[in-house]
């Protein structure tokens, strides 16, 4: 494929740009590496402006008030126990932590009547998660000669006030504990890794194209022989992963059963689901045969086939899960292959530093080098944030 001159000019534009980009945040990268301290972290933090509208709830109601404190980290490194207060003052701010309280306290009939129901109207449509939002508000302050973050709960009874602040402890706990690499719950984390994320895939579209262009050219190295040969035979197995998940997926859509799923001629063979399968029929058959007259043998046979589908369903849960690990394995070594052979052409080819895709694909790099470094520092930060949090016990919580 020949490349046209209005690709060359539209690439060399994009670098023209992204340099004037990669100075300037390399000049600013010496601050923002530590997780952006003065915008994040100042001293004197303000609190939201979401946090401080108006109530939706009437004058008359009670409340509750409890405190998150920060342990006293004597290395000269640590985090201040304010900066890691107003850390977790923006999780129990944010989206991820409104989203789990207001489905706990849906789940919960008690839960919902103490909390939800007094306030809801038939002339007045309100979303439960603004109504759960308007329930509490959170600053920080000086108490006794340190810093603490504290929560207040409001609710129509002082018995509902302090369920919502167990409630506010519980569901902080969880989403600490479940937190993943994948989906951190800290905003600047989470703002990180997603432009990482991007980045990343701006990267890998370039290697593509340029190991896609670099394929029609004649072979240099046998390095390059290899590599060639193992990129082509993953992508053939990525392929073939890709349709056998597309066909379970497929499925699963239309609703069909887990014995169904699991007698797929791609699942069958894989741990125990074809014993499974035998097992299920030769029950099947005897609790219908007509031989059975007996009621309990009969309930024996049902509980027999109920305990089987249930680790038959374990079991199709687990195996699709590793052809999931499978895939993404796959993937990763596809793409370190390719970054491989990028780098290997790029070696080889004594006109690289000319090429517009070369040179942008370098700035992408750096810039994915910059983000990847502030996600790591804002990420152990938070980690130690999370380590350093003291959550007062229940009787802590003392109604207005």
């Amino acid at each position: 494929m020949v490349q046209t001159k209005s690709n060359n000019d539209q690439i060399n534009q994009n670098i023209r740009q992204t340099n004037i980009s990669l100075v300037l945040r390399r000049e600013n990268n010496s601050s923002q590496t530590s997780l952006d301290a003065r915008k994040v972290y100042h001293e004197n933090i303000k609190l939201d402006r979401d946090l401080e509208r108006a109530s939706l709830l009437p004058k008359e109601i009670s409340s509750a008030k409890f405190v998150f404190r920060a342990k006293e980290v004597r290395k000269k490194d640590g985090l201040d126990p304010r900066v890691i207060l107003e850390m977790h003052r923006r999780v129990l701010g944010g989206t991820v932590f409104l989203n789990r309280l207001t489905t706990m306290i849906g789940s919960s009939d008690n839960a919902k009547r103490l909390l939800l129901d007094p306030f809801l109207s038939k002339s007045m449509k309100i979303k439960p998660d603004t109504l759960t939002r308007s329930l509490f508000s959170i600053r920080l302050k000086e108490h006794n000669g340190s810093t603490v973050l504290e929560i207040e709960t409001r609710a129509k009874t002082p018995q509902a006030a302090k369920l919502l602040g167990e409630l506010m402890r519980r569901t902080h706990l969880l989403i600490l504990e479940e937190e993943r690499p994948e989906s951190p719950v800290f905003p600047i984390v989470a703002e990180y890794a997603l432009n990482l994320r991007k980045k990343e895939i701006e990267i890998e579209d370039l290697r593509k194209q340029i190991q896609e262009r670099q394929s029609g050219k004649p072979i240099a190295t046998v390095e390059e022989i290899s590599l060639r040969a193992e990129l082509d035979q993953c992508e053939k197995e990525l392929a073939e992963q890709i349709d056998l998940l597309s066909t379970i997926q497929d499925f699963r859509d239309k609703g069909a059963s887990i014995e169904k799923l699991a007698r797929l001629p791609a699942l069958s063979e894989k741990g125990d689901l074809a014993n499974y399968s035998v097992t299920l029929k030769q029950l099947r058959e005897a609790r219908h045969s007509g031989r059975v007259n007996n009621d309990a043998f009969r309930q024996e046979l049902d509980r027999k086939i109920d305990l089987l589908n249930k680790k038959m369903e374990a079991e199709l849960t687990q195996v699709i899960a590793s052809l999931e690990n499978t895939f993404a394995d796959m993937k990763t070594k596809r793409d370190e292959l390719r970054a491989s052979l990028v780098q290997a052409a790029k070696n080889n080819f004594s006109e690289s530093k000319y090429e517009p895709r070369f040179k942008l694909l370098e700035i992408r790099e750096k810039e994915a080098e910059v983000l990847r470094n502030r996600y790591e520092v804002s990420q152990a930060k938070w980690e130690e944030a999370k380590a350093l949090l003291i959550m007062d016990d229940l009787k802590a919580l003392a109604s207005d």
